[in-house]
């Protein structure tokens, strides 16, 4: 059963693409560090790493016994989600090793303060748009929670750079743009933080975000032949593709 044009208008309206603080780098470190947190508290428990862990599972399960599991993480950010697969990765007994790639430098230095325990995980300052690696260089690249910053010709930029320098496949664990999960998250900001730059970044953040028909489109239109597009609860979407070898 179709949903009326209005009513799907309604839920699912056009991207906003409003600039978030966090991109415009203009805040103190502290207070960027602060909205991290927050950051870090709602992948937590609102299942931002989930759907990461979730695909990256059976890419990690499947490498020959012993073969160091090799991974680039595209706008790392914070590098919490390279923690968690690392986490995942010590479980399963995988040796493993993560690029994690920022152009931020205040990303990178608070993202250097929570990996001093994470030898697996290297960073690296670099541009999303022009990463310095070459064709298969990875068995994965992952993005997380970040394809929503960037326009869309952009976006379908990221997925051609991704699928170009995996040798197994890809991972966009992202927002699904709903005016339900904005409300959601509006008043869930306004609860349980007092940070300026979490309480605007986070609305915004969802109303930038794609929803999975335009997931499928701009895969489609970066030429990916095999791929898959899931929404996974609450409001996030998967993007996965796999090459063969």
């Amino acid at each position: 059963m179709f949903l009326p044009l209005r009513v799907m208008f309604f839920l699912f309206p056009p991207r906003n693409l409003k600039p978030e603080l966090l991109d415009l780098d203009e805040a103190p470190f502290e207070e960027v560090k602060d909205s991290l947190e927050d950051v870090r508290l709602v992948n937590r428990y609102l299942g931002g790493y989930r759907v990461l862990l979730y695909y990256i599972r059976d890419f990690i399960k499947g490498q020959p016994l012993g073969k160091e599991f090799l991974i680039l993480d595209l706008a790392t950010g914070s590098a919490d989600q390279p923690i968690a697969v690392v986490d995942l990765a010590r479980k399963l007994n995988v040796k493993i090793k993560i690029i994690a790639l920022d152009i931020n430098s205040k990303m990178l230095n608070y993202a250097g303060e929570k990996i001093r325990n994470y030898p697996e995980i290297s960073l690296i300052q670099g541009d999303i748009h022009s990463p310095p690696f070459a064709k298969n260089s990875f068995d994965v690249v992952m993005n997380s929670l970040s394809l929503h910053h960037f326009t869309r010709d952009q976006a379908i930029n990221i997925l051609r750079i991704a699928n170009f320098m995996s040798r197994c496949g890809f991972i966009i664990n992202d927002l699904h743009r709903s005016r339900i999960a904005y409300f959601f998250i509006y008043t869930l900001t306004r609860l349980v933080t007092k940070n300026r730059l979490t309480r605007y970044d986070a609305p915004v953040s969802v109303m930038n975000a794609f929803t999975p028909s335009e997931m499928c489109e701009m895969a489609q239109e970066a030429s990916l032949k095999d791929f898959k597009v899931s929404r996974h609860f609450p409001y996030r979407i998967g993007l996965v593709g796999t090459k063969m070898d």
